[in-house]
């Protein structure tokens, strides 16, 4: 390995180790989530890596702005928050999950929280041949993509509901969503929605009186 890797066994403390520019390692087991990550880095798990909040906070947290973050090979689960169960990326960053699964996440309030598994209002998310389910949240299940956020999904499976709203931009491509695919804008921002060869089982709602600009080009 690198010099600037670092391999984390099951049941060691990951935080210590997130440090810019490292490739942070998970060995096969359970690892404690509720991670804030405040550098670039790339956070990697080997066959049977898991991330578990067990519901003391979302499972992954970006809110500085300026980061690169890679995520890549890691099952993420046990998330809970009012916005972003799994992942919250909320800073002016760019992330990119990489065959990630995101299940068992919430975002419950008394009157519904926001994207289960991940929720972006702020900077881009890139979301590349992952997998989410058993997610809830009251708007978006599986993923919640508002503000000023953008999100590109390339391949991949849903199946719950995603959510694009305000001024948001969201891609789709080649990914099959179980759910519905809920789209509204406000008065003064518009939602961007593209997709390219996407089956939504249930369905786009694009709000009547606030619609998104929908793109859709199949094959």
């Amino acid at each position: 390995m690198a010099e600037s890797t670092v391999r984390v066994e099951a049941g060691e403390a990951v935080g210590p180790h997130l440090r810019a520019g490292a490739v942070v390692v998970l060995a096969p087991g359970v690892h404690a989530g509720g991670l804030v990550i405040g550098c670039s880095l790339t956070l990697r798990g080997e066959p049977g890596a898991v991330i578990d909040a067990e519901r003391r906070g979302p499972g992954l947290v970006v809110a500085e702005d300026g980061l690169n973050v890679l995520v890549e090979g890691l099952t993420v689960r046990g998330g809970a928050g009012e916005a972003g169960g799994g992942l919250q990326l909320t800073g002016w960053s760019e992330v990119t999950l990489r065959r990630v699964t995101l299940e068992d996440n919430q975002a419950t309030l008394s009157k519904g929280g926001v994207g289960g598994g991940a929720f972006v209002l702020r900077g881009q998310l890139t979301a590349e041949d992952c997998t989410f389910r058993n997610n809830r949240a009251g708007v978006g299940n599986d993923l919640a993509v508002w503000g000023a956020a953008r999100c590109v999904v390339r391949g991949g499976f849903f199946a719950g509901d995603v959510s694009c709203r305000d001024g948001a931009e969201l891609t789709i491509v080649g990914a099959h969503v179980t759910g519905q695919l809920a789209l509204c804008g406000t008065t003064t921002r518009t939602p961007v929605v593209v997709l390219k060869g996407a089956r939504i089982d249930g369905g786009v709602a694009n709000d009547v009186n606030l619609p998104a600009t929908l793109s859709v080009e199949h094959g």
